[in-house]
């Protein structure tokens, strides 16, 4: 199993330049598809936590780690410190249920159809949501 740990500062204009930190670090382990779904997941995980984690230290860096496991990636994204839980899987709306015009409500959703696997809860004093993605195919 190998490991790998970033940190992002917990700010919109940090998303775009660490989901390409990200996906340059994982494009030769990685199908296409899977890196696509990835980028849309990271994209979203991490704009949603930059802008509506309810946390009094709005510059507590944001952590991630990964860890690869046969063919599995699990990516670990936590709150900043301090963070109120927020779990995805009962906020999400069905992608269906989103007006078609919405700017927004999507992202959650995108979230749920795109990892392979999502979870959220407690890791030591943290929250954290993992999501997980099969390598290759």
């Amino acid at each position: 199993m190998s490991t790998s740990t970033f940190h992002m500062q917990n700010q919109l204009q940090a998303v775009d330049p660490m989901v390409l930190t990200l996906k340059g670090h994982l494009e030769d382990q990685l199908t296409y598809e899977t890196l696509m779904r990835f980028d849309i997941c990271m994209s979203e995980a991490l704009a949603n936590l930059v802008l509506h984690a309810e946390t009094e230290q709005k510059d507590a860096p944001i952590d991630l780690t990964f860890n690869f496991d046969g063919d599995v990636l699990t990516v670990d994204i936590f709150d900043p410190e301090g963070a109120k839980a927020f779990d995805i899987r009962k906020q999400a709306r069905a992608l269906s249920d989103v007006d078609v015009m919405a700017e927004s409500g999507r992202g959650l959703g995108l979230i749920l159809e795109c990892a392979d696997g999502v979870e959220y809860g407690p890791v030591q004093n943290r929250r954290c949501l993992s999501l997980k993605f099969q390598a290759r195919n």
